[in-house]
């Protein structure tokens, strides 16, 4: 029910929300690709979309990271990722994971009018591993999963706290900026199966802002709040995982932040290497990535060494094989997980 303090705009964002996790939890995300593009594709501003991402490469990673612990925390998807058995090790993390990035650096990167590039080839590949999910979870009886509702929901991940949380994170982002940034992943999600009436960047910048704020508030952190039983395990994994990319992040450290971005209370850190970490992430979003100049050098310093990591991580994977065991070589996909 609408609060009565809801003005109009937050009253139809509330109306369309209900819609996409009511109407769209029974609706499977669409498994047939689609071969031509919609009538609404504007190929400039996707492009200036993709030239956003990579330019906050530093930003996107970490917000990126933030909204996979907010996604893992809904029920129906950490279920799938339980069952798929591949991330609950740090290793099958990292495996996992470090694919989904290099997948949506193909998108940020390539030509999506392209059918045979490198975006469009990932764009395939990824369609293809929630159709597989979706009959595996169907096949072991947990039901309809990677839904319509799901894809939505995951969708937030990428560009939902860039729209909503710019200000607590200190992200450079214009307007202009953030209307490219909602065509981008308007176009990618239709793409990946996700019916426009469920897309959550259909609408204007607002209404979209709008709808992610309460995505946020009323889906997310009540889910953060009280997770599933699972949550703790994979959460744990996927951030140990990322360490050899990226070395200044810890489960404790990532949960708070993500804490703090839902209005949540903080956990206290006892470790007073994690008070360590914790602190030079407010350090970098509270005082560097709030002065033009500082924010400028600092991130293109920040890009550079994260894309240098992931060209190590992808050529010679030394320090994860060291981190996370020789497992990181395995080619052999893990079984499901039957419970």
């Amino acid at each position: 029910m609408p609060k009565s303090d809801d003005n109009e705009q937050t009253i139809a964002a509330r109306k369309r929300l209900k819609f996409i996790l009511e109407d769209g939890r029974d609706i499977l995300v669409d498994r047939s690709r689609v071969k031509d593009f919609p009538e609404w594709f504007d190929e400039e501003l996707f492009k200036r979309g993709q030239k956003w991402y990579i330019d906050n490469l530093y930003t996107v990673f970490i917000t990126n990271l933030i909204g996979l612990l907010l996604v893992l925390s809904i029920p129906t998807v950490c279920d799938v990722v339980v069952l798929t058995n591949k991330s609950n090790t740090p290793c099958k993390a990292y495996k996992r994971y470090f694919d989904t990035l290099r997948h949506s650096l193909n998108w940020y990167t390539y030509d999506i009018k392209d059918f045979k590039s490198e975006s469009q080839k990932s764009i395939s590949i990824v369609h293809g591993l929630h159709g597989s999910s979706s009959r595996l979870a169907s096949k072991h009886g947990l039901g309809a999963r990677v839904t319509q509702t799901d894809m939505s929901l995951s969708q937030f991940v990428f560009m939902g706290l860039i729209l909503v949380r710019k200000k607590e994170l200190s992200i450079n982002c214009t307007d202009e900026d953030e209307i490219a940034i909602i065509h981008l992943w308007r176009t990618l999600g239709y793409f990946l199966g996700i019916q426009d009436r469920f897309n959550l960047c259909q609408g204007t910048s607002e209404e979209v802002r709008n709808l992610c704020q309460l995505v946020l508030s009323d889906v997310y952190a009540p889910y953060l709040k009280q997770p599933p039983r699972d949550f703790d395990v994979i959460a744990r994994s996927l951030i140990d995982g990322f360490k050899p990319i990226i070395p200044i992040i810890d489960v404790e450290v990532m949960i708070n932040l993500t804490n703090e971005l839902c209005g949540l209370p903080n956990k206290k850190i006892v470790s007073w290497y994690n008070l360590w970490l914790y602190n030079v992430h407010k350090f970098i979003h509270n005082f560097l990535f709030t002065i033009p100049w500082l924010r400028s050098i600092s991130l293109s310093v920040f890009n550079i060494l994260l894309k240098f990591s992931l060209w190590l991580n992808s050529n010679f994977p030394i320090i994860a094989a060291i981190q996370l065991g020789q497992e990181i070589y395995d080619t052999e996909e893990p079984k499901p997980l039957i419970r």
